[in-house]
């Protein structure tokens, strides 16, 4: 009782800024994919595990037939791992970028490339089991995590629309019995204040609740050299309240709601140089100057980047005995608005404004359960999701040798549609102890619509909320109805405990849609089978372990983007194909130290597609067979070393990290001067835990080179002088993070 009443007072507490929270006990064995080794028990210096729920059901990562790394909370803040974008150190295949603000997530070459509102990426991105379709919505759900689940390849069967790359699931704290609680405090370079925890315990004898916090305030990696203000700096908020309810032995209802807000300077695009050379920079005609140094920007007003997320989940898990139904229900509410540059000179030529509202409700079921070493599950899925869009160009009349005035220019607006249903299951068939046959399939039926309306005015002046003028054709309202079958068939094969062999064949999809403001039919949904074989083994010693996976992509009607004119249009490729290996090795020599590393190799190319380049038109349509896919490195590794010993009253552990990546593009042109040439990045730690695992302190270094590299970019419109511009990655940052654990 009196723990209860604890708990009451500090969750009270806890609505003010400054809480301070907790955390789980820290686990005392390592996890496959980002593997730590013990330093202490019986199992000192050995590999442990770590229990994923990626099929939907818990189980050991060592024994699932998929491509897949696992990465536990404390491993991920030993690392400074704290947002989804820094995973490209931890696991093979994921490259990460953004642009606008929205997550440009590509898993083994297939990711997000459209900066369209209302686009969809290709990686399902997962919190606590709900689906969040917004890429900008992805940036702010990571604090107070268990871990992360990083699923490589299509995963069309359980998991079905937009996951023909794979799946990211990150699994948030659950609420705990015991009274518990940790408070992380990190101080860094560019004044960096952050701060993160939770707090958890009993309510009741049935009812536990857990309350968890972050923020994140950090000074400008840039600067506007014509005002003189911090640009890409941090402002950001989050919180997160979770009630886990038992009202019987075999029934849970776990219910959570969690809130995120940034208001900074935060992804203003930058000057990357001319696509075209026989077309200058407008604003340079003008008189106007670009930036002196990449990580700069010149612009006669500050970028502002301004959103909010929230979110409503419920998920109840019933054990009927010979099954568990499990019901997962969701809504999610994202808006954002960005405002940045896009001629790239202080001359007020233009302002390009981003804004998105979206709203969704999702609804899952699921019945699965055993018979003997079999497994089976079946279910069903329903998403609704609306969203108000606008994307718009306000322009001075210079631009056309007009006055001195900005004007309403260019700017689309509308509101898009989808409703999505999909039955699915799938059957794993013990024929032996050892062998297992897998067998799944996925129906699925969307309906997409659309509302927009697009506009030209050099007329009137530039105002906020000015009534818009349609264009010949605009309003305009359409949907589109899709269908996809989206089976899989496959086997694994257990040598042993320790080792694994498995083969698979399946299929996903990306839905298709609409570009706003582009009065033409929409883009049909894009589609892949997959062929992936691999091995995992351990040794029966547990200090060396090799996961080592296979794949082959056949894939068709690509969806690929372009601005043309100022529009982004969307449009099929015939196919395309990637083949390639990865690797994930942690080896422990001897107690205290592990060697570990993440490999990559892949090869991908489009096999049927031809289109115009907007920034080069003179050339005419171009045959683009042979060349690379977006975002799809050759070749990307992370090979770290980590020594553990006792000291100061506590375990240290000392950890270097080189990080390295081959050449990326960003169009299917591949052209150089809109690509990021291959890079090496090192990262460095020092952790000191104490004894009794109440205090810990790392002193972290990221991109100790300070290698500064482009993370994604676009053509801009010729109007402006077809300007290469998009994101950079941060700088070198290096900082303290001091926590203390009850």
């Amino acid at each position: 009782m009196q723990g209860t009443m604890k708990l009451g007072l500090l969750l009270t507490a806890g609505c003010a800024p400054a809480l301070a929270w907790a955390q789980d006990a820290v686990p005392t064995n390592v996890q496959t994919g980002g593997t730590e080794a013990t330093s202490t028990g019986a199992d000192e210096g050995t590999i442990g595990d770590i229990v994923v729920t990626a099929q939907k059901r818990a189980e050991n990562v060592q024994d699932i037939p998929l491509a897949i790394t696992a990465i536990q909370g404390d491993t991920l803040q030993q690392r400074q791992v704290t947002a989804v974008d820094q995973l490209t150190t931890i696991a093979p295949s994921v490259n990460f970028g953004t642009y606008g603000g929205a997550a440009r997530i590509a898993i083994r070459g297939i990711g997000f490339d459209i900066p369209d509102p209302g686009s969809e990426g290709r990686v399902a991105y997962h919190l606590d089991g709900v689906y969040i379709s917004r890429p900008a919505a992805q940036l702010g759900t990571f604090f107070d995590v268990d871990r992360v689940e990083v699923l490589r390849g299509p995963q069309g069967t359980l998991y079905g629309r937009n996951a023909t790359g794979g799946s990211i699931n990150v699994i948030s704290r659950a609420p705990t019995d015991g009274l518990s609680g940790y408070l992380n405090l990190t101080i860094g370079n560019y004044g960096r204040v952050a701060t993160e925890g939770a707090i958890s315990g009993s309510l009741s004898d049935d009812v536990a609740a857990r309350l968890a916090v972050m923020s994140n305030n950090r000074g400008g990696y840039g600067k506007n050299e014509y005002t003189g203000n911090d640009i890409d700096d941090a402002n950001q908020r989050g919180a997160r309240a979770s009630v886990r309810i038992e009202p019987a032995n075999d029934l849970t209802i776990d219910l959570s709601a969690d809130s995120y807000r940034e208001n900074d300077h935060a992804y203003g695009i930058h000057y990357f140089g001319q696509y075209s050379p026989d077309i200058p920079l407008r604003g340079a005609v003008l008189g106007g100057t670009t930036s002196s140094k990449l990580r700069n920007i010149r612009s006669d007003f500050d970028p502002t980047n301004r959103r909010e997320l929230y979110g409503l989940a419920g998920t109840l898990t019933w054990d009927l005995g010979p099954a568990t139904l499990k019901s997962i229900s969701a809504y999610r509410h994202s808006e954002f608005r960005d405002v940045t540059d896009i001629d790239m000179t202080e001359r007020p030529l233009s302002q390009f404004i981003f804004f998105e509202r979206a709203r969704q409700y999702s609804q899952e079921l699921q019945l699965s359960g055993s018979f003997g070493n079999s497994n089976w599950l079946i279910g069903g899925y329903y998403f609704d999701e609306k969203i108000l869009g606008s994307a718009q160009a306000a322009r001075n009349l210079l631009v056309n040798g007009g006055a001195d005035r900005l004007v309403n220019g260019f700017k689309v607006e509308g509101r898009l549609g989808t409703k999505a249903t999909a039955v699915f299951g799938q059957l794993d068939l013990a024929v032996s102890d050892a062998f297992k046959v897998i067998l799944g399939a996925r129906y699925n039926h969307e309906k997409h619509s659309i509302n927009d309306i697009f506009q030209l005015d050099f007329v009137r002046d530039y105002a906020p909320n000015a009534p818009l003028v349609p264009m010949p054709g605009f309003p305009r309202q359409d949907e589109v109805t899709d269908n996809a079958f989206t089976p899989k068939a496959g086997f694994e094969l257990k040598l042993n405990d320790d080792a694994l062999i498995y083969g698979t064949v399946s299929r996903a999809f990306k839905s298709g849609g609409y570009n706003l403001g582009v009065n033409v039919p929409a883009f049909s949904p894009e589609k892949i089978w997959a062929y992936e074989a691999g091995l995992k083994l351990t040794t029966a010693d547990r200090r060396l372990r090799a996961n080592i996976a296979g794949f082959y992509y056949d894939y068709s009607n690509l969806q690929l983007a372009k601005v043309v004119n100022n529009s982004v249009v969307t449009e099929n490729a015939g196919a395309a194909i990637l083949y390639g290996g990865e690797a994930e090795l942690t080896f422990l020599p001897f107690n205290g130290l592990q060697l570990d590393g993440v490999l990559s190799v892949m090869h991908s190319e489009y096999r049927d597609y031809s289109s115009v380049d907007p920034g080069r038109p003179a050339l005419g349509l171009q045959n683009l067979e042979g060349n690379s896919l977006v975002q799809a490195p050759d070749v990307t590794l992370t090979a770290g070393a980590q020594y553990s010993f006792a000291g100061l009253g506590g375990e240290i552990k000392l950890r270097g990290e080189l990080n390295y990546r081959s050449k990326v593009y960003f169009t299917a042109f591949n052209v150089d001067s809109i690509a990021e040439p291959r890079n090496t990045k090192f990262n460095a730690f020092l952790t000191w835990t104490s004894d009794d695992g109440h205090v810990s302190a790392t002193v972290f270094g990221r991109n100790l080179t300070d290698k500064i590299t482009k993370t994604g970019g676009i053509v801009n419109s010729a109007s402006f002088g077809t300007p290469l511009s998009g994101s950079i990655s941060p700088p070198r940052t290096f900082g303290v993070t001091v926590g203390y654990n009850f």
